[in-house]
């Protein structure tokens, strides 16, 4: 196919889009958003409104945008699910393919289907549905599912991937790290169609940033780096329950340091032992505050999620590296992104059912 060079790009940005698999060359306009965990979501702002009566929702979008012929961060597989049209400019919305997990058909997962699997791979093969690529899906966790983890029932295929990785979080303890810590599994469809999991790992003294960024960084623009450390999703003392036996579990570091945040979670399992496990593992994930910076800057579509930033600025009192969480990028005379690093914000409505 022939690429299709739109005056909304500068001279070292091609695109080319197929809607249904036939060449469209109406774009006057692109931004991507993009979360861990989450669908990624493609704005098209089209010329006139003439272009959207051959769409539909449902219509296959496939973009392709970047500088030459490899594969680049903002190629984009997924279906149109929102147009509004306008004698001016219209818009289209696409969703990548997490979206037919999220609106799945609904399955039963039963005990004898699960019970003893690896979560990866039990995850791997719910992703393996309509046109998601699974095949790089070959890592596994060794992580087994165990009967209070509450997978089975009737629900789509994203609720059960859901859960699955809200357990994937191994303790690792190692000399490669300052000290013992929880990890966190992530999921996303960051090029194409294809699935990635990945471990969050940006604690390990081995860890590469792509980028170091700082208030003076020259692709720094806007309002630079704008960073939020707050207490929203701080706990440092666990106690999970099972009828009429408990285990609490605290860091008395992180008590010392910010104050006791306590919570109080319900467990089906009966053992002891696993009650402990549980709280253990959910203070060595939520110990410290909630620490975000969100880097605005030009031609950052090279970052996707999963990838590791080094931030120093001074409202930290030293070098810090974190992950990638959220992408953002919009497409006008340049590339104009918007890097999030750190942990994912939680919605309000979940802040105060987290406390309630």
């Amino acid at each position: 196919m022939t690429l299709i060079r739109d005056k909304l790009v500068t001279d070292y940005l091609d695109i080319q889009c197929e809607i249904d698999n036939i060449p469209f060359d109406f774009i006057v306009g692109l931004s991507y958003n993009h979360i861990v965990d989450s669908a990624r979501i493609v704005k098209i702002r089209i010329g006139g409104m003439e272009p959207t009566t051959m769409l539909h929702i449902g219509s296959k979008v496939m973009l392709k945008a970047g500088r030459g012929e490899t594969t680049h961060n903002l190629d984009f597989m997924g279906v149109v699910t929102q147009i509004t049209p306008s004698f001016s400019e219209s818009e289209i919305i696409a969703v990548d393919y997490v979206t037919h997990l999220q609106n799945s058909e609904i399955v039963d997962y039963k005990e004898q289907d699960v019970l003893g699997k690896d979560l990866y791979y039990l995850a791997a093969d719910a992703c393996n549905y309509k046109e998601i690529d699974t095949s790089e899906l070959l890592e596994g966790s060794g992580i087994k599912v165990t009967k209070d983890m509450g997978l089975t029932g009737l629900q789509t295929r994203r609720r059960f991937i859901n859960k699955c990785f809200k357990f994937l979080t191994p303790v690792i303890k190692s000399n490669d790290y300052p000290e013992t810590v929880a990890l966190r599994w992530r999921y996303a469809i960051r090029r194409n169609n294809v699935m990635d999991f990945w471990l969050e790992d940006h604690r390990n003294f081995k860890t590469e940033p792509i980028l170091t960024v700082s208030e003076d960084n020259h692709t720094i623009s806007g309002s630079g780096i704008v960073s939020n450390i707050n207490s929203t999703q701080l706990v440092n003392s666990a106690t999970f329950f099972s009828g009429d036996i408990h285990a609490t579990v605290s860091d008395e570091d992180s008590i010392e340091r910010h104050g006791v945040y306590g919570k109080l979670s319900p467990s089906t399992t009966k053992r002891l032992d696993r009650l402990e496990e549980l709280a253990y593992t959910y203070v060595l994930l939520n110990k410290e505050p909630t620490i975000n910076y969100k880097i605005i800057m030009n031609d950052g579509d090279y970052i996707t999620l999963g990838d590791y930033i080094k931030v120093k600025v001074s409202s930290f009192s030293k070098e810090i590296i974190l992950p990638v969480i959220q992408v953002s990028h919009t497409i006008k005379d340049r590339v104009e992104s918007t890097i999030v690093v750190g942990t994912p914000q939680i919605s309000i409505s979940e802040y105060i059912q987290s406390i309630n």
